[in-house]
């Protein structure tokens, strides 16, 4: 009977915690220090806040917290919305000064940031500059960003002119900085300069060409679009897997749309943005050799994913192979490059050679009768792709 009794009396007695809160919140002092001290307190009465446990109030707290975060959110969101509508009804004054791109800075150029797109700038700097181009100089600190010793002087010489056709991404490229160029009176030769053929190397110079530009011509974009369309597709490794020299292939796409840029800039029209990009690259890779042994492989994946399938019984290859197995019959002749017919040539029809100099036909070497030798297809298309 006793027992019975003890447990009813434990059961009966408050939380020591629940009494502990009663008692400080029916202090008229201790209510008044936590009402400063947590401000959400003050929409409850005192006979509420005494009889309310400790965890409710934990747990109005955090409500309250969240409400908070939720309002604030939604008044940067209103702020900023504000503040691009006020954009039409304000105007900045530029007070006239002197401005000499080194000791002397015009206040101008620490403007806020236009809100306007990409495209309108290119387009106003475009009715600025007219057919002009800025003087170039090479005193942009490159060195605090750490791409000191990156850019050639011709590279500096070209990027101030928002028309040349002749700005190429491997004039930012390290190795090419100890190269003297050779000039004459109406260009400047290339041939000393070396390829980018590696993929870190043209990640490199393409990021020293758009921190370049933003010294530049900060209102360019189309530098960071290049390279934003490059970084969505990491680098068109879908198109590219299994191809050698994926750099050099890049980097002749770059210089394309540099080229293309440059003819819009003259022509008074938009440059390629980052969507257009896509479409530029499906038909320059479209025309490259390369495209169809990246379709070949992906078909060849595609099988070896799917079920083997039953194979038929071949018919024995005669001599003409006609009848039998598609087999490649290729040979080597001194004039035609091998290269070319594995895939592999790079080099534009008309300028492929050997290391000696000789002169290589970009042709087809397959051979239809192994039992003649003279005979070969010589069309205009690779063997690997069309035999």
């Amino acid at each position: 009977m006793d027992e019975e009794q003890a447990k009813s009396t434990r059961s009966e007695a408050p939380d020591p915690s629940n009494r502990l809160a009663a008692q400080l919140l029916s202090n008229p002092t201790h209510l008044a220090s936590l009402r400063r001290r947590h401000a959400f307190l003050n929409e409850y009465s005192d006979e509420l806040l005494a009889s309310t446990p400790i965890e409710t109030l934990i747990k109005l707290e955090t409500t309250s917290i969240k409400l908070k975060n939720m309002e604030k959110a939604k008044d940067v969101e209103d702020k900023l919305s504000n503040n691009r509508d006020r954009l039409g009804e304000t105007e900045y004054r530029v007070e006239p000064g002197v401005d000499n791109r080194l000791s002397k800075l015009h206040e101008a150029r620490f403007l806020a940031g236009a809100g306007c797109s990409a495209k309108k700038l290119w387009a106003r700097g475009r009715e600025v500059l007219g057919g002009n181009k800025h003087e170039a100089i090479a005193t942009y600190d490159m060195h605090s960003i750490g791409l000191a010793g990156h850019v050639t002087a011709k590279g500096w010489l070209e990027i101030h002119d928002p028309g040349s056709s002749n700005l190429q991404l491997n004039l930012f490229s390290i190795n090419n900085c100890g190269k003297r160029v050779q000039s004459t009176s109406h260009s400047l030769g290339l041939e000393e300069l070396n390829e980018i053929s590696e993929l870190g190397e043209l990640k490199t110079a393409l990021r020293v060409l758009r921190e370049a530009m933003a010294y530049v011509h900060p209102w360019n974009k189309s530098i960071s679009a290049i390279e934003g369309f490059l970084v969505q597709t990491n680098y068109c490794s879908s198109d590219l897997e299994g191809i050698d020299r994926q750099g050099l292939l890049l980097c002749q796409f770059i210089d394309y749309v540099l080229r293309e840029n440059s003819n819009r800039w003259k022509g008074q029209e938009e440059f390629l943005t980052t969507g257009d990009l896509r479409t530029t690259w499906e038909s320059f890779f479209g025309a490259r050799p390369q495209s169809a042994l990246s379709k070949s492989r992906k078909v060849v994946m595609q099988n070896k994913t799917q079920p083997p399938r039953q194979q038929l019984p071949l018919q024995k290859q005669t001599g003409n192979g006609v009848g039998g197995l598609n087999v490649l019959q290729a040979m080597y002749y001194e004039d035609i490059c091998v290269n070319f017919n594995m895939g592999r040539c790079l080099k534009n029809p008309g300028s492929c050679t050997t290391k000696k100099g000789r002169p290589l036909r970009h042709v087809c070497n397959y051979r239809p009768d192994p039992a003649q030798p003279a005979a070969y297809c010589g069309a205009n298309h690779a063997a690997c792709y069309f035999h």
